[in-house]
């Protein structure tokens, strides 16, 4: 029963002859009809048109006062409640000190033919239920007393709460620390300088050289030479993993709230957050606003609105690939040469070990990447209810625009033409819609909506270039290309849907519940103009009168892609791997007008099984069937957004879940659910049989006709018939030529573990995940590889006389010995070099499994009486990414390249995966 909805009970009362006499009214009106019983009796009346009513009891009755609409009160007749005398004329005053000494007043006194005044509100309730809230009893100059609770006044409430999280890097590479920057010469091994230009850190062990008595730019300490003395300066060493940055996140929020009498709320909630990411200097801040109202307009009628605000600044956006490339320049920079001692020689240009190469904090303070956005949306519902009618109007606002500065400048390392971005986004959506609904009963209803919406897209994008000098950018170089356009869609969503129920379907004690949808919406952007979506479901309850339920359930729908595509990381497909230091942001994806709309069919079949409050099992089976899924293709070094991906999707999932118990100092409760499913692309239009997503040039992940999405391609090994390596004439592996399916990043299945404690106030909960199977490559070890800098190559470089497995280019058995690296030879030609930047990307897939501890959260709530109010606060604190435990040491499947969800199961100076300790505490009163 709605409790906003309550009618005061109004008692005037007298006994003649065990008569009690009363009244019904709501704020002085009369309500006629009201039910009037005596508890576990037959004796029951109704209120005349005036509210009245008499019933016959006898003390200790208990009168059950019910009405449609209205809370049901029950009164005890007591005997301080009889009103007793000869007849109805006289009346002694009520016996009660509390009741008497706050309707006391200087000229009252008790008339033997009236009553000194009514009272309209429920004696009983008061005295008995709230004696501790009574505030005020006020008698009008009609004799009329009303009494007032302190919940029939105004009420204000406050909230204020801070988070704060602490997070630091984990599984971060592993770095050699032996051997300097240089290269084999003439059969030794060589310390080559950053004058030189070498990239290399093959060079001779750091042991062996010293710093000279010769400070320079690059040194500080003293040009690096040979060893020449024992007592020489050894060189300082820096690793490669102190270059990042311990991470903070600090929230603060407040919120106020005042509420009527009469349950009308007004609340504004305000928001700041600021924080930093692992890269050094970096810093965003966000502020967030609301203003929220609910009214109770009647009995039927009530109302909401939101309006609300956003505004986010990022610094350091990573909108052309800005931090990756930073994590790029730290992990090559040889163990000896000191990055953070200073970014810029006297000459003006980049100081780095290397003119090929960048200093991560060069790249730092020329930084262009920034970012600014704001949104404001409102919102306003109005729900209206009678009997078994249901209407609720929706109308809907957002705008919202987005203004990113992205490129690079001069002397960046292999960047040639020094490039600058500029890209403002503007977005508006209006939104009208009603929903009507009746209902027939229990699990009866037809519900019919209607929605309106337009939706407006600005996208304003210029691409510069020709710079002639650093001070130029960003303003005076040559747009080498502009972009803008302007997208605009009307749509009209027309749904009508309802359920009916039928008890004892299979003629025991089941309950069988039929739904169905339907839709017909209108876009003026989609290819034929009209979409047609529908369901339908069949669910029965208590399946042969046991704990069963069992649902089976279609669906069919039919969606245009967003006006609005900014995952701008398909831009990387245009690079190789080795190309990464050049990779920018230089083109968009435009949703085509006459669309063609991505279809999908969903058949889902579920069993739970509940055997009491606490336990729930449940189990699903679903089959999905898409169509026309949209994808970047690339045509001529450019993309288009085209719906050619058609693909299905079988799965299981499966729940196990203990509900906490109450009512006890210590409970606790579980949930376990498991997910299983495979996928695989059925077709792709226009003849094609793969098509790139994601990923570089060379190394990617496919839709590919036949297997499941996303695997990854790349280089592998040439191979016989009988997959046996062919081994060239030098002693080394053979690459082939064609690219191959190295790995399916889909894992196998998923586990999902979350436990939870309570004792008293306090609570604790831990969550557990495992995924078994696919596999990720990880590029960043490939490249490591080659640089020289991976512990890898520093504990494998001295090995000689080595065999590789295979055959050779005649198909014998390959014996000819290796060593991984050879001084007498070129660098280029050592185990890890000659392969390249990228390596063979067949070495780089490993085992995506893993298993992690993903979060710990303890927590304290307590409550405190104050002023007729309450003191609440919760604190808590918290752990997450406790520890993960994988094969892979470093690379970690959810940790996505270039932070998008399309690029998951790649590994290529990805942002550090990071360990978070946080505290949050929210004080109510």
């Amino acid at each position: 029963m709605n409790k906003l909805l309550l009618l005061l009970f109004v008692t005037t009362a007298s006994f003649s002859q065990k008569i009690y006499k009363g009244n019904v009214s709501d704020k002085g009106t009369p309500i006629p009809g009201v039910s009037v019983c005596v508890v576990n009796t037959s004796r029951c009346t109704f209120t005349d048109f005036n509210g009245n009513y008499s019933i016959e009891v006898n003390y200790g009755d208990k009168l059950r006062i019910s009405y449609l609409g209205m809370k049901t009160q029950t009164i005890t007749i007591g005997a301080n409640m009889v009103l007793e005398g000869k007849n109805d004329n006289y009346a002694n005053p009520i016996i009660s000190n509390d009741y008497v000494e706050n309707l006391k007043k200087p000229k009252d006194s008790i008339k033997a033919t009236q009553s000194s005044g009514d009272y309209y509100f429920d004696l009983v309730e008061y005295l008995y239920n709230y004696n501790q809230s009574l505030m005020k009893i006020n008698r009008d100059n009609s004799g009329v007393y009303n009494a007032k609770t302190y919940h029939q006044y105004s009420k204000v409430a406050f909230q204020v709460n801070h988070d704060f999280v602490y997070s630091t890097p984990m599984r971060l590479p592993k770095y050699q620390n032996q051997f300097a920057q240089g290269r084999s010469l003439n059969g030794n091994l060589a310390y080559q300088s950053p004058q030189t230009n070498e990239i290399f850190s093959w060079g001779p062990n750091v042991s062996t050289l010293q710093y000279s008595a010769n400070p320079s730019e690059y040194y500080p300490q003293g040009d690096i030479i040979n060893r020449n003395s024992s007592n020489g300066n050894p060189l300082q060493l820096f690793n490669s993993n102190n270059f990042f940055q311990d991470t903070q996140d600090n929230k603060v929020s407040f919120s106020a709230q005042i509420q009527s009498p009469e349950m009308n709320i007004l609340k504004f909630d305000f928001g700041y957050k600021t924080g930093n990411i692992v890269i050094p200097t970096s810093r965003n801040n966000e502020i967030s606003a609301s203003l929220k109202y609910f009214r109770t307009l009647s009995f039927n009628s009530k109302i909401d609105a939101i309006l609300s605000y956003n505004d986010f600044e990022n610094n350091f956006s990573n909108s052309n690939f800005g931090i990756n490339k930073v994590i790029f320049a730290n992990a090559v920079t040889p163990i000896h040469f000191d990055n953070h001692f200073a970014s810029t020689l006297s000459n003006g240009l980049q100081r780095s070990y290397s003119a090929n190469e960048n200093n991560p904090y060069y790249l730092i303070e020329n930084n262009l990447d920034k970012n600014k956005s704001k949104t404001i949306s409102f919102n306003f519902n109005h729900i209206y209810s009678y009997n078994n009618y249901l209407n609720t109007f929706n109308a809907n606002f957002q705008s919202s625009e987005i203004k990113n500065k992205n490129g690079q400048g001069f002397y960046f390392a292999e960047i040639n033409t020094p490039n600058f971005d500029r890209r403002f986004e503007g977005f508006i959506s209006y939104s009208l819609s009603d929903v009507f609904r009746r209902n027939f009963g229990y699990a009866k209803f037809v519900e019919s909506k209607i929605d309106f919406r337009f939706q407006q897209r600005d996208l304003d994008r210029s691409f510069y270039s020709g710079f002639s000098a650093p001070s130029d950018i960003p303003d005076n170089g040559t747009i080498q290309n502009k972009m803008d356009v302007l997208q605009k869609r009307f749509e009209i969503f027309y749904n009508i849907n309802g359920a009916y129920n039928i008890s004892n379907a299979l003629g025991s004690n089941e309950e069988l519940t039929l739904k169905a949808s339907s839709n017909l919406n209108y876009s003026s952007t989609v290819n034929s103009n009209f979409l047609f979506n529908y369901s339908g479901s069949a669910e029965i309850k208590r399946l042969f009168d046991t704990s069963f339920n069992f649902t089976a359930s279609h669906t069919f729908t039919q969606t245009e892609p967003s006006l609005q595509n900014n995952n701008l990381n398909f831009n990387s497909l245009q690079y190789q791997v080795s190309q990464f230091k050049e990779l920018r942001n230089n083109l968009e994806l435009i949703t085509p007008k006459n669309a063609i709309p991505t279809k999908e069919n969903i058949t889902n079949l579920t069993l739970t099984y509940r055997p009491s409050y606490y336990w729930n099992f449940y189990v699903e089976y679903y089959h999905k069937n898409v169509q026309d899924l949209y994808t970047p293709v690339v045509n001529l070094n450019s993309f288009n957004w085209s719906p050619d991906v058609n693909y299905k999707q079988n799965g299981v999932e499966f729940e196990i879940e203990k509900q906490t118990e109450r009512n006890r100092d210590f409970n606790c409760g579980f949930n376990l659910n498991f997910t299983y499913y495979k996928n695989k692309v059925t077709s792709l239009n226009n003849n094609q049989t793969r098509i790139p997503f994601a990923g570089f040039a060379d190394v990617n992940k496919n839709y590919i006709v036949g297997q499941p999405l996303g695997v990854l391609v790349g280089s592998g090994y040439l191979r016989d018939q009988n997959q046996n390596i062919v081994i060239d004439n030098e002693g080394f592996p053979m690459v082939d030529p064609q690219q191959k399916i190295l790995g399916d990043p889909n894992p196998d299945f998923v586990v999902g573990f979350f436990n939870s404690f309570c004792y008293k106030e306090f609570s604790l909960s831990l969550s557990f995940d495992w995924s078994k199977g696919g596999e990720i490559w990880n590029g960043t070890e490939q490249t490591l590889n080659y640089y020289g800098k991976s512990q890898l190559t520093g504990n494998q470089r001295d090995i000689t006389n080595y065999v590789f497995n295979g055959v050779t280019q005649s198909g014998d058995v390959n014996t000819k010995v290796v060593s991984f690296y050879d001084s007498n030879l070129p660098v280029e030609q050592n185990r890890w070099v000659r392969y390249g930047v990228s390596g063979v990307a067949e070495d780089a897939i490993q085992d995506a499994s893993y298993f992690r501890l993903n979060s710990i959260n303890l927590s304290y709530k307590s409550d405190y009486g104050i002023f007729r109010g309450k003191l609440m606060f919760t604190i808590s604190v918290f752990m997450n990414n406790v520890f993960v435990v994988s094969k892979s040491k470093t690379a970690f499947s959810n940790n996505a390249m270039f932070g998008s969800i399309d690029t998951s199961g790649l590994e290529y100076f990805n942002s550090p995966m990071m360990k978070s300790f946080g505290s949050s505490l929210t004080v109510k009163f």
